[in-house]
């Protein structure tokens, strides 16, 4: 959940400028936060990410794609998506994922200063246009790094970059919760603790049928909400400031025509 930082800019940039020369001095700091994450070379022709099943659920599981490329069948909204390799991945190697070390130095330390004074949701949508109402859709996800801490959503009926669902997880602040993006406004529909740790993989799920929602993390229901905003829209996945986080083994099952979602 975004929080407001209640100390003066002054006194932020004199301890953000004393960070920079903390992060440039060590590169340990770094190399703290990284997973089993390599680079991989570029295949001969890339493939699609998705298959789809015989009841209409897809899946994505990224190991055809062009490492440090963004998927063929995503489109990056905002951040730095990119494949990387995880040999502990669910189903390695392939995830796709927010390489923060990947970046130029000095594009970290700015991301980190910058998230000091402002909160940027990072985003990845698949191309998949169709608009989904009631489904089940789950990934797994493994937070390692962030100066704020690691977040990893859920994004489902997305109408737009300021109009979407979210379901998100929060690691170290341990907690799941939905979101509804309205108008660029990040409003709380439901929290709960959920005790999460850096470096291992997770399962979260979320299942939607009209206003009605179902949250799930490692099978476990964790609660229930309701909100009506928003009907329909595309899926994708979520995540904030300076995150790194990787994601596996997405699945998307629409639900049966008069039925319900798939229960965990």
């Amino acid at each position: 959940m975004t929080e407001k930082k209640c100390v003066s800019r002054g006194a932020l940039w004199v301890f953000a400028l004393a960070g920079t020369f903390a992060m440039a001095a060590s590169a340990a700091l770094a190399a703290g936060n990284r997973p089993v994450v390599k680079l991989v070379a570029a295949a001969a022709a890339p493939v699609s990410s998705a298959a789809a099943k015989s009841d209409g659920a897809k899946t994505w599981d990224f190991d055809h794609d062009r490492g440090y490329l963004m998927p063929q069948d995503w489109t990056a909204v905002s951040g730095n998506w990119k494949v990387l390799i995880d040999l502990d991945a669910p189903s390695e190697p392939n995830t796709l994922g927010l390489p923060g070390y990947g970046l130029p130095r000095t594009k970290q330390v700015m991301l980190w200063i910058d998230s000091f004074f402002s909160t940027h949701y990072l985003l990845a949508i698949s191309n998949n246009t169709t608009e989904y109402s009631d489904f089940s859709y789950e990934a797994a996800f493994r937070p390692w790094g962030g100066a704020w801490g690691s977040y990893a959503g859920l994004v489902f009926r997305y109408a737009g970059p300021q109009n979407y669902y979210v379901l998100a997880a929060a690691c170290p602040k341990n907690y799941l919760a939905l979101y509804r993006m309205s108008g660029g406004q990040l409003n709380l529909i439901k929290e709960v603790p959920a005790t999460l740790e850096r470096g291992r993989w997770y399962t979260f799920k979320i299942d939607a049928r009209g206003g009605h929602f179902t949250a799930y993390l490692d099978g476990k229901q964790m609660f229930e909400a309701h909100d009506g905003t928003i009907a329909k829209g595309r899926i994708g996945v979520w995540s904030q400031n300076d995150s790194r986080v990787s994601f596996d083994n997405l699945k998307l099952t629409p639900a049966a025509a008069g039925g319900s979602p798939p229960s965990a």
